[in-house]
C-alpha cells in the first residue's frame, strides 16, 4: 500500500468515525448481523409493474421474541424472494434459522406480516399476507402457528384464515369484546379500477370479496367473515395500504382506520359498541390524502387523545415537485367530489385529534356493552375473570362520540416526504415526547412527468403508425422510468427540545436524518423499531427493495443523560393486551401509548412499550386499561417498584378510581339562527388558472345593532348571491327574522360587509351594506354599495348613494372630518378577474342628512387588497379617530383622517407584510390602550414565508392583456439558496405564457428553473411585486404614551393552524381580560394546495402583556367546520351569545356557560 493511500484509508477511517460518535444511530452492515436478507425484485416482460402495480411496494418485517429468551427476533417477507427468520443471539448478532422454522413461503409473492398469540399458549405465531399471483392457491395466506422449539406449521385454513384475496395487511384484536382475538384484513384492489373513470361513480357500488378488506369475528376459534354485518365499506375502489388501530374517541372500544390508494377515501370505522361499526371520515375529517399510504396512530402532543399519520407522494425538493406536478385539475376535483369521494390532497396528513362531538356513551369503557357469545368460555379457559356478556344483537344505544381532527401536517413540518411507505412515532431519544421515522423511494416512479410525456407521446405514434399501444415493448417502457433513491426521514419533536424555543406540547418538528446518521439513499419500505439490545432506546429495522435490510443501532443511552421505562405488559389471555393502553405520568407530565403490533406499512413489532422520562429519573404512577375495558393503576412510589428500567405489569385489575368532574364548558351549543346562508361558487380559476385560491366566495358578514330601537342586539346576517340578506330582531327568548322587502330585492347581490350607522340625524340605525364578486366584470350593478335607511322600526327602505360599484371585503364607518355624523370607508378586496391588480377604495364623507360624497385620493387607490379594516382612537390627540387597514400580500397600516382625508402614519405599527385577512381592535390588558388583533393565512400551508425569504408574488401582463398572479418562494430544502422558484407546475405556466414552450422543452428543465428563467428583466420589473414576509396571526400591542408604539406578539400555534377569518374578545373567565375566539378556513384552494380546514373551533385564554393560551375543545365547548367568515357576540335576554357564520351553512349559535 502507497504512502498516499495509507493517508487516504487513515483519514477515512477518521472520518468515519467522527461520523459515528456524531450520529443518534450507527448502521450494523450484514457482515456484523448476519442479517443479509435483501428483497431482490427483477423484471420480465411476463411479469412487472405494468403488469401488477404494486410491484415495487416492497415487503414488511416483524419484530418478536419467538423463542421467549427475551430477545427480539425478526421476521422478513419478500416479494420474489423467500421470507427470513433471524434468531437475536445478542449484541446485534443474528442466526438465520429460515429452514428449520418452516416460515420461508418461498412460493408466493408475501406482502404483510403479523404477530399474533392467536391460540393464547404464550408463544407468538406468525401471520403472512399475499398477493400479486394469478392463482388463487399462490395468494392464500399464511398462519404459522409456533411449536415452541423454534420450528412453526402452517395452519391458516383450520383457522378460517387462509383468505385467496389480494392481501396487503392483517391487524388481530378483540373488536367485539368478547375475550378473543378477532382479524381485519385488509385487502386491495386491481390496476383496472386505480385510475380515473366517467364510471367510477357506479364502481362505488361494485363488489369482489378478493378486493375489498374484511373483517373476521372469531367464533369459539374459527374466523368467520362478518364484514356486511359489521358495517364494513365494500367496493372494488379500495386500494388497502395500511390499517391503524386505536381507540380514537377515547370511549374504550378499538376503531380503526384504513388507509386506501387512489381514488377511494379513507375509511374510519368508530366501534359501537355492539359489534358494528360507522364509517364515519367525513364528519371526522375535513380532508384526507389522496394516495394514502403508510399509517400510524399514536399521541404525539400528550394530551391523552390517539393522533393519525398517513402518509402519500409529495417530494420534499423543489425539483422533485417540479418533476411530478401536472396541471391543477380543478374540474376532475370536483367530479369526483359530485361522485360521492371526499376531498384528497397529495402529501402526508397528520391529523391531531382534538376532542370528540356527539353520542351519547359514558367515556374510557365504563358503558360496559359485551359483543360476543364467546365471552364467557373463552375467558374461562384462560382463567381471567370477566362479566356475563349481553346478547350479540343490534343495540339502540346512540351512537358512539365520533372523533375530530384538525389536520396539520404542514404545520408540523412533515408533509413532504416524497414516495413514503412506513410512518412509525416513538420517541427515539428518549425525552418524553413521540418522535417521527419516515421510510422513502420507489424503484419505477412512473408519475415522473417525464415517463409520462414519453408514454403519451409512445401511444400517439402508434395511433398514427396504425399499431395499437398495447405493442409498445414493455422492458422498453419501463426503462424509461426513473428510479427514486431518496433518504429516510427521521424527525425529532422539537416540544422536548428547550433550545428549540418551543413551548412543550407544541406541534412542530425538525428533521434529524442527517445529524442521526439515517441520510442513506434508499428504497426503503416496512420498517419497525425495537429495542433489539435491551439497552433502554429504539433500534430501526427497514425492509429495503434491492438491497440488504437496513439494521440500524439507536446510540442514545450512550449519548444522553436521558432517562427510560421499558414497560412490558403481561396477560394469559392475549386478547386482553391488543390495544390495551398504558398512561404514564412523570416530571409532571402525561405519556399514553397503546399495545398494538401493526404499524407502518406491512410490518408488526410485539414487545414492550418503551417512554422516554427525558431528565425524570423516575415515573411517578402507570394506568393500564386492559383492552377488556378494566382498569389497573400502580403508584410506583408508594409501592416501591421501580419507575425506571425495565418494568413488568401482570393483568390484574384494580377497583375503578374515582373520576373527577370537569367544569362545564365555557359556552354551550345552542339552536343557532333559523337561516342558512348560501354560497354559489363560481370556477374562479377558468377566469385567472394561476390563482392560489378562489375569490368569489365570501361567506356570510354580521352586523350587530338596535334596529327597532327597544335596547336589544339585533344583527344583520348577509346573504350570498341569489338569496339577500336577513334582518333578525332581538327578543325575550332569542332571534326571529323580520320580512325585509328592500334586502330581499337586491338579492342578486352577494353580501360582504356591513355596518349600522345613524346616517340621517334621526336617532335610528341605518343599514349600509357592500357587495362582492370577482366573477363579475368591474362595473357590474350587482357591485354597488347599498344604503338602507330605517324608519326606526327596523323596516328598511333602499335609499340613493353614490356610484360606488367595487368587489369589496367591508364598510366601516366613524367621523373622519369631524363634523358629528359617521362616514364611511369601503375596503376594495380585488379588481375581478384581475387579481393582484390594486383595486381603488372608498371614502365617503356624510352631511348629516345621509347624503355621501365619494372623496377619491392617491392613497385609496393605493392601499392595496383590503381585507378588513377598523376605525380606533390609536393617538391620544382629542382628534379624529385612525383608520387600521389589513391587506393581502401587503402590511397592516394606519392612517390618520384630517380634513376628511386620510394620511399615512409611518413607523407606528411594525412594518409586516402578510396576507392578512380581518382585525380586531381590543384593549386586551386593561391599560386603556387599544391593541390589535390581526388573522394571516397562518403556517399549515406548502405556502410558507419568512422575513428573510417572503412568499412573493408577481402580476405579470401577458400578451392578451390578462394578469398573471405568478407566486414564488424559496427551496424549503436548501436555505442557502436565494433564488425565488415558480410555485406553479410547468403546464399550467406554458398553458400561460405560450411562448415558454420553446424554452422549457421538457419538465427537466423546468424543474429547475428560477423566476428569473421564466421572465425577462424588463418584464419583472414592468410587473407589480408583492410580497408576504409573515403568516402568522398574532398581536399588536399598543405600549402606550402620547406617541404610541406597538410590539408583535404571534399568537399560539393552534391559531397558526389554518387561514383566520373570524375574530372576537369576550371574557368567558371573568379575570377581568377579553378572551379570544378565532375561526377560519378556506375550502377553494388550489388542487395541490388542498382544503385548509383545521380550525374546528378555538378559544384562547387571555394570560395578559398579549399571551393567550389555547383551551381545548372539551373544554371550551365550541365545535364548527367549514369556511367560518364572521362571528356576532350579542346579549340575548342577560346572556352572552356567540354567533358563528360560515359558508353555505346554518348560523351555529353558542351561550356562555360559566
Amino acid at each position: 500500500m502507497s504512502m498516499n493511500r495509507f493517508l487516504y484509508c487513515s483519514l477515512l477511517f477518521f472520518a468515519v468515525a467522527c461520523t459515528k460518535k456524531d450520529t443518534l444511530f450507527e448502521k450494523h452492515t450484514s457482515s456484523q448481523t448476519n442479517i443479509t436478507f435483501a428483497n431482490t425484485l427483477s423484471e420480465s416482460p411476463e411479469f412487472n409493474v405494468l403488469k401488477y402495480g404494486y410491484f415495487y411496494n416492497g415487503g414488511g418485517v416483524a419484530a418478536a421474541d419467538f423463542n421467549n429468551d427475551g430477545l427480539v427476533d425478526l421476521y422478513f417477507t419478500g416479494n420474489l424472494k423467500a421470507n427470513k427468520l433471524y434468531l437475536n443471539k445478542g449484541k446485534f448478532t443474528f442466526d438465520d434459522i429460515t429452514e428449520k422454522a418452516g416460515v420461508a413461503a418461498a412460493d408466493g409473492w408475501n406482502t404483510g406480516v403479523s404477530v399474533v398469540d392467536i391460540n393464547a399458549d404464550g408463544w407468538l405465531d406468525i401471520y403472512v399476507c399475499r398477493s400479486a399471483a394469478s392463482d388463487v392457491r399462490l395468494r392464500r395466506n399464511l398462519l404459522f402457528i409456533n411449536n415452541k422449539d423454534l420450528t412453526f406449521t402452517e395452519k391458516a385454513a383450520d383457522y378460517g384464515l387462509d383468505d385467496p384475496a389480494y392481501s396487503t395487511q392483517a391487524a388481530f384484536f378483540d373488536y367485539d369484546r368478547d375475550g378473543d382475538l378477532d382479524c381485519f384484513l385488509l385487502n386491495h384492489s386491481v390496476q383496472e379500477f386505480a385510475g380515473f373513470s366517467r364510471m367510477i361513480s357506479d364502481f362505488k357500488q361494485q363488489a369482489n370479496s378478493n378486493y375489498s378488506s374484511k373483517l373476521y369475528q372469531n367464533q369459539n376459534g374459527k374466523f368467520v367473515d362478518v364484514s356486511a354485518s359489521a358495517g364494513m365499506v365494500s367496493n372494488v375502489l379500495s386500494f388497502g395500504l395500511a390499517v391503524a388501530v386505536t381507540d380514537f374517541n377515547n370511549d374504550g372500544w378499538l376503531d380503526f382506520y384504513v388507509s386506501n390508494d387512489y381514488n377511494e377515501n379513507d375509511y374510519l370505522y368508530i366501534n359501537q359498541q355492539n359489534g358494528r361499526f360507522n364509517e364515519v371520515v367525513r364528519d371526522a375529517m375535513g380532508h384526507t390524502s389522496l394516495y394514502s399510504m403508510g399509517s400510524d396512530a399514536a399521541d404525539v402532543n400528550n394530551d391523552g387523545r390517539m393522533d393519525l399519520l398517513t402518509l402519500d407522494m409529495l417530494p420534499e425538493r423543489n425539483e422533485r415537485i417540479k418533476l411530478t406536478s401536472g396541471d391543477d385539475n380543478y374540474d376532475k376535483y370536483t367530479q369526483l367530489l359530485r361522485s360521492g369521494f371526499h376531498h384528497q390532497t397529495m402529501r402526508n396528513m397528520l391529523q391531531l385529534n382534538v376532542g370528540a362531538e356527539g353520542g351519547g356513551r359514558r367515556a374510557e369503557g365504563r358503558g360496559q356493552r359485551a359483543g360476543g357469545k364467546g365471552l364467557t368460555k373463552a375467558n374461562e379457559r384462560l382463567g381471567v375473570n370477566s362479566p356475563t356478556p349481553l346478547p350479540y344483537a343490534p343495540s339502540p344505544m346512540p351512537p358512539a362520540p365520533t372523533p375530530l381532527f384538525s389536520e396539520i401536517g404542514q404545520l408540523a413540518g412533515i408533509s413532504n416526504t416524497d414516495w413514503s411507505w412506513a410512518g412509525l412515532f416513538a420517541d427515539f431519544d428518549n425525552d418524553g415526547w413521540k418522535d417521527l421515522f419516515i421510510t422513502n423511494g420507489y424503484a419505477r416512479d412512473y408519475t415522473n412527468m417525464e415517463f409520462l410525456k414519453f408514454t403519451m407521446d409512445e401511444q400517439l405514434k402508434a395511433r398514427q403508425t396504425g399499431k395499437l399501444a398495447t405493442s409498445l415493448d414493455p422492458m422498453a417502457v419501463i426503462a424509461k422510468m426513473p428510479t427514486i433513491n431518496e433518504p429516510n426521514f427521521v424527525y425529532r419533536n422539537q416540544a422536548g427540545d428547550p433550545q428549540s424555543g418551543v413551548p412543550a406540547g407544541q406541534l412542530t418538528f425538525a428533521n434529524e436524518t442527517k445529524t442521526w446518521g439515517l441520510d442513506e439513499p434508499t428504497q426503503s419500505n416496512g420498517a419497525v423499531y425495537a429495542d433489539l439490545d435491551n439497552d433502554g432506546d429504539l433500534d430501526l429495522v427497514i425492509n429495503n427493495v434491492n438491497a440488504e435490510a437496513g439494521i440500524y443501532e439507536n446510540l442514545t443511552n450512550e449519548k444522553e443523560s436521558n432517562h427510560y421505562l421499558s414497560l412490558q405488559l403481561k396477560s394469559p389471555n392475549p386478547a386482553q393486551l391488543m390495544g390495551t393502553r398504558a398512561t404514564l405520568w412523570a416530571g409532571g407530565r402525561m405519556q399514553v401509548q397503546e399495545f398494538m403490533p401493526v404499524r407502518g406499512f406491512q410490518s408488526a413489532m410485539y414487545g414492550p412499550l418503551l417512554f422516554g422520562l427525558g431528565k425524570a429519573t423516575a415515573a411517578d404512577s402507570i394506568l393500564i386499561r386492559w383492552a377488556d375495558g378494566k382498569t389497573q393503576f400502580t403508584n410506583l412510589k408508594q409501592t416501591g417498584q421501580p419507575g425506571a428500567g425495565f418494568v413488568t405489569i401482570t393483568y390484574a385489575p384494580t377497583p375503578e378510581r374515582p373520576q373527577s368532574i370537569p367544569p362545564k364548558p365555557y359556552w354551550q351549543a345552542t339552536d343557532g339562527l333559523p337561516w342558512t346562508h348560501q354560497q354559489e361558487v363560481a370556477n374562479d380559476f377558468k377566469i385567472q388558472p394561476l390563482l392560489p385560491y378562489m375569490l368569489s366566495p365570501t361567506g356570510p358578514c354580521f352586523a350587530v345593532g338596535d334596529a327597532n330601537g327597544d335596547g336589544r342586539d339585533d344583527l344583520f346576517a348577509g346573504g350570498g348571491r341569489g338569496q339577500g340578506g336577513q334582518l333578525f330582531l332581538s327578543g325575550t327568548s332569542g332571534f326571529s327574522p323580520m320580512p325585509q322587502p328592500a334586502l330581499l330585492t337586491d338579492r342578486a347581490c352577494a353580501d360582504a360587509g356591513a355596518d349600522w350607522l345613524d346616517v340621517d340625524g334621526d336617532k335610528d340605525l341605518d343599514l349600509v351594506v357592500s357587495s362582492a364578486g370577482y366573477e363579475l366584470a368591474a362595473d357590474d350593478p350587482r357591485l354597488q354599495v347599498r344604503l338602507y335607511l330605517n324608519d326606526g322600526k327596523g323596516h328598511l327602505t333602499k335609499t340613493n348613494f353614490p356610484n360606488v360599484r367595487v368587489s369589496a371585503s367591508c364598510v366601516r364607518s366613524a367621523d373622519v372630518d369631524g363634523d358629528g355624523d359617521r362616514d364611511l370607508f369601503v375596503g376594495a378586496r380585488v379588481v375581478p378577474g384581475r387579481y393582484p391588480e390594486t383595486p381603488v377604495s372608498h371614502l365617503l364623507l356624510n352631511d348629516g342628512k345621509g347624503h355621501f360624497t365619494d372623496k377619491p385620493s392617491p392613497i385609496l387607490a393605493q392601499l392595496g387588497m383590503v381585507t378588513d379594516a377598523a376605525f380606533v382612537d390609536l393617538v391620544p390627540d382629542g382628534g379624529q379617530p385612525e383608520l387600521i387597514v389589513a391587506t393581502d400580500f401587503g402590511p397592516v397600516q394606519a392612517f390618520s383622517c384630517q380634513g376628511g382625508k386620510l394620511l399615512p402614519l409611518k413607523n407606528l405599527l411594525p412594518s409586516t407584510t402578510g396576507c392578512w385577512n380581518r382585525l380586531l381592535v381590543q384593549d386586551l390588558n386593561n391599560d386603556g390602550k387599544p391593541d390589535i388583533i390581526a388573522a394571516n393565512a397562518g403556517l399549515n400551508s406548502q405556502l410558507q414565508a419568512t422575513a428573510d425569504r417572503p412568499l412573493t408574488l408577481y402580476s405579470i401582463k401577458n400578451t392578451a392583456g390578462s394578469l398573471l398572479p405568478v407566486l414564488a418562494g424559496y427551496d424549503r430544502n436548501n436555505p442557502a439558496d436565494k433564488q425565488l422558484y415558480p410555485f406553479n407546475a410547468r403546464d399550467e405556466i406554458l398553458d400561460q405564457v405560450v411562448s415558454l414552450r420553446r424554452k422549457f422543452t421538457d419538465y427537466t428543465s423546468y424543474s429547475k428553473a428560477t423566476i428569473a428563467d421564466l421572465f425577462e428583466p424588463d418584464e419583472l420589473k414592468r410587473a407589480q411585486k408583492l410580497e408576504a414576509a409573515s403568516l402568522q396571526s398574532g398581536v399588536f400591542m399598543n405600549g402606550g404614551g402620547k406617541t404610541p408604539s406597538f410590539t408583535w406578539q404571534p399568537l399560539p400555534i393552534e391559531a397558526q393552524m389554518a387561514p383566520v377569518y373570524a375574530l372576537a374578545a369576550v371574557d368567558v373567565n371573568h379575570d377581568g381580560l377579553p378572551d379570544l375566539l378565532v375561526g377560519g378556513n378556506r375550502e377553494y384552494n388550489r388542487v395541490r394546495l388542498g382544503k385548509d380546514d383545521a380550525n374546528r373551533g378555538q378559544l384562547f385564554l387571555n394570560q395578559g402583556k398579549g399571551h393567550f393560551a389555547y383551551v381545548p375543545m372539551a373544554a371550551s365547548g365550541l365545535v364548527w367546520d367549514g369556511d367560518v367568515r364572521d362571528f356576532a357576540t350579542v346579549n340575548v335576554a342577560g346572556r352572552t351569545d356567540l354567533l358563528v357564520g360560515a359558508s353555505g351553512q346554518s348560523v351555529r349559535g353558542f351561550t356562555l356557560a360559566r
